[in-house]
This record gives structure tokens, C-alpha cells and sequence, in this order.
């Protein structure tokens, strides 16, 4: 298990950090209206979530084998949910303008949980 997640975090944070820097470069270059803030914390507040719900699931994958994909769609949810709140505890106004810096880190992030998730899945059948 140990070894496993180890090397699922670092290539989850090394593609996620790959995609920070050419989101930033993309914006920079076509010069495009961005909120810096919001980019920042949904970059880091996908990494530290995707790694805490992988470790979750990996911690509850023996106990409950036949809910995993449950506890995966509901930390999906509980997801989108913190990050709402934090944005609306800290100010940051959420608008269409600043809806691709939520959402390109959230579907890289969902991309590769699903991907290490499914590998959970069928490793434990």
C-alpha cells in the first residue's frame, strides 16, 4: 500500500504541477483575465484532497470492498462542496470569468483518481 501511493503521488503531483505551469503560461500568453487566488487554491486544494481521499480509500478499501465506489462518488461531492465553502468563507467570488481555473484542476484530479481507483478496484477482486 505504502508504495503504491507513494507512487500514485508523485505522478499525480507531478502532472498536476506540469498542468499549473502551462494553465499559468496559457493565460499569461493570450493574456487572458484571470484571478491568480482562485488558480492557486484550486491547484493545491486538489492535490491535498485527491491525496487524502486516495489514502481514505485505501485505508477503507478492505472493509467496505463493495462500497468503494460509493465513498469515491460521495468524496467527489463533499469536494466541490468544501471547496465552495472555502472560496465563500474567504472572499473569493466564483463568476464565469474564473470557472476554468476551478475546473481544469478538478478534471485533472478526477482523471487520475478514477484511473488509481479503478486499479484499486480490480487489484482487489
Amino acid at each position: 500500500m505504502g508504495k503504491s501511493l507513494f507512487r500514485f503521488s508523485v505522478i499525480f503531483l507531478l502532472v498536476l504541477l506540469l498542468c499549473y505551469f502551462l494553465h499559468t503560461w496559457t493565460i499569461q500568453f493570450f493574456s487572458f483575465s484571470s484571478n491568480s487566488s482562485i488558480l492557486n487554491l484550486s491547484y493545491v486544494f486538489n492535490a491535498v484532497y485527491t491525496i487524502l481521499l486516495i489514502i481514505a480509500i485505501l485505508i477503507l478499501r478492505r472493509k467496505f470492498k463493495d462500497q468503494i465506489g460509493f465513498i469515491f462518488l460521495a468524496g467527489s461531492f463533499i469536494k466541490l462542496g468544501v471547496f465552495v465553502g472555502i472560496t465563500k468563507l474567504n472572499g473569493i467570488e466564483m463568476d464565469k470569468s474564473v470557472f476554468l481555473d476551478f475546473f481544469i484542476p478538478y478534471v485533472i484530479s478526477l482523471i487520475l483518481e478514477v484511473y488509481y481507483i479503478s486499479k484499486i478496484l480490480n487489484s482487489s477482486k
